[in-house]
């Protein structure tokens, strides 16, 4: 099955003169935890207009890993059900593969996405329990009760991997709308029950939003209940950095349902309404980098437009949350699911794909594909002792394209080691 490639400070290739090492990338690394966190409207220029020193949680997921925010909804609904029902199935909200949840509101007793779709909608849910490991839904509004319905015991798929782990694929549920009681209540829970995937919802944003406005001017209400959320995650960090269960061991995928503006966020046409966040934080993740950098031909950023899903590249969605926290976890994509089904979505910069050598004149020059903006140092050695290697050529800058780099006069050398790696 498909796994995350993590290797931030590759070494591939190798070069000498008179002679090449081609070493393989390091071993994919994956996560024994996954925090999947939707902020229920939360419109990322709120968090860039309040800054590091307000949102200093926020920052640490944009400074320590990969992120953009400029995400993309679905492309008909802006709206929490419908958008939570893409995060969480991997699909599209209309069409033959959608899961064909439109309504808002709180559902009917007994009503699931299956007996709406009139066949089963597995979901990240599925994946996760049906290999063994454990799950937990902590929700901020009771209209989230669908998800726990349509997983539960009774609606639940059958167990068809490995050993039968059952029908209800949700191990703990929680539902709280006072998000500090709910945080407060997951980080206990996880210090006895270490869940391998959470999906974590937290509606201040939105609740304000409705009432006051989406006035991102620090200050304002909307301002303070971003940073209410910042709490939050900072509760979320003290239990990652401190439990020897989760320190070293932990991903957070940070997404959101829809952003807002005036008092409402319903036109799917309205680019404040359809612009998300998509933060991706775990081990090896490159810090700092732009996911749309990272997948020059696999996403398209959309400036300011609207792709449909017919758009020959796509735009990175928060459809995408399903299968990157499964990928993270090690697992493949949740069956049926049309939104990086692939798992494609590059968390780091992969090795170049051409990386070569050779003379010009006296000259060796070294030519390698690059990644746009990234930042790459070449580095020498004479023997390949681990304390023998020194600088090249540091912050050469990434193009898209082919970059080559002269080692002047090197023609008479018995032998020089070539190594290329991210800079720091």
């Amino acid at each position: 099955m498909p796994r995350p490639v993590f290797n931030r400070l590759f070494h591939l290739p190798l070069f000498a003169l008179g002679c090449v090492l081609c070493l393989s990338s390091g071993s994919a690394q994956t996560v024994a935890h996954v925090f999947h966190i939707s902020v229920d409207g939360l419109r990322p220029d709120a968090v860039t207009a309040l800054g590091p020193s307000n949102l200093p949680h926020f920052y640490r997921l944009r400074a320590k890993g990969a992120f953009t925010d400029n995400a993309r909804t679905d492309y008909d609904f802006t709206v929490t059900l419908p958008d939570h029902a893409t995060q969480l199935t991997g699909r599209a909200v209309l069409g033959p593969a959608g899961h064909n949840w439109t309504s808002n509101d709180e559902p009917p007793p007994g009503q699931t996405l299956a007996s709406n779709k009139g066949s089963y909608i597995a979901g990240v849910f599925d994946v996760v329990h049906d290999h063994g490991l454990s799950t937990g839904l902590y929700a901020s509004k009771p209209k989230f009760s669908l998800f726990a319905t349509s997983w539960d015991a009774i609606n639940g798929g059958p167990d068809v991997i490995g050993p039968d782990d059952g029908r209800n694929k949700i191990d703990l549920y929680v539902n709280n709308p006072d998000t500090a009681e709910l945080v407060n209540t997951l980080t206990d829970d996880l210090s006895s029950l270490p869940l391998n995937y959470v999906f974590l919802h937290l509606a201040d944003p939105d609740h304000v939003g409705h009432n006051s406005g989406w006035d991102i001017t620090p200050g304002s209400e909307y301002s303070n209940a971003v940073r209410a959320i910042d709490d939050r995650l900072a509760a979320i960090f003290d239990l990652i950095d401190s439990d020897t269960w989760f320190a070293g061991r932990t991903a957070i995928v940070l997404t959101a349902d829809h952003g807002g503006e005036g008092g409402g966020h319903a036109d799917p046409s309205v680019r404040e309404d359809y612009t998300v966040p998509f933060y991706v934080w775990a081990p090896g993740v490159k810090a700092g980098a732009d996911l749309y950098a990272l997948n020059p031909t696999k996403r398209l950023d959309p400036s300011t437009d609207r792709p449909d899903y017919s758009a020959p590249v796509q735009p990175i969605r928060n459809g995408e949350a399903a299968n990157v926290a499964l990928q993270l976890l090690g697992l493949g994509p949740v069956p049926g699911s049309t939104i990086d089904a692939a798992q494609d979505l590059a968390l780091t910069v992969m090795p170049p794909a051409d990386f070569r050598a050779f003379f010009i004149g006296t000259d060796l020059a070294l030519a390698f594909t690059t990644i746009s903006n990234m930042l790459y140092d070449i580095q020498i050695s004479t023997d390949l002792r681990p304390d023998s290697w020194s600088s090249l050529t540091n912050n050469i800058v990434g193009t898209g394209g082919t970059v080559t780099n002269l080692d002047t006069g090197t023609a008479a050398s018995a032998c020089r080691f070539y190594r290329l790696r991210l800079h720091d």
